[in-house]
């Protein structure tokens, strides 16, 4: 992997993390709009990136960043009195 692939697998990797995330907190219709959105961007970087190592890592990372946005989110809320 060259230095531009790992920039993009942080980034989309991360912006994933945050839907899946989102998409736990947020109510029925809201939710399947965020979703949608979800699986079109892990199908356009799974079309883009051929490796199969580069896949192993976006999921492994995309888990990694959903548990740690799921755990701010739900900081967050906490604090804002919003549980």
């Amino acid at each position: 992997m060259n230095f531009k692939s790992t920039l993009m697998l942080a980034l989309v990797s991360s912006v994933t993390g945050l839907l899946v995330a989102v998409f736990a907190f947020l109510p029925t219709p809201f939710n399947a709009l965020v979703g949608l959105l979800t699986a079109g961007l892990v199908i356009w970087y799974f079309r883009k990136i051929e490796g199969r190592g580069a896949r192993i890592a976006f999921i492994i990372w995309t888990v990694v960043y959903f548990l740690f946005f799921t755990v701010l989110i739900a900081a967050v809320r906490y604090r804002m009195g919003l549980v």
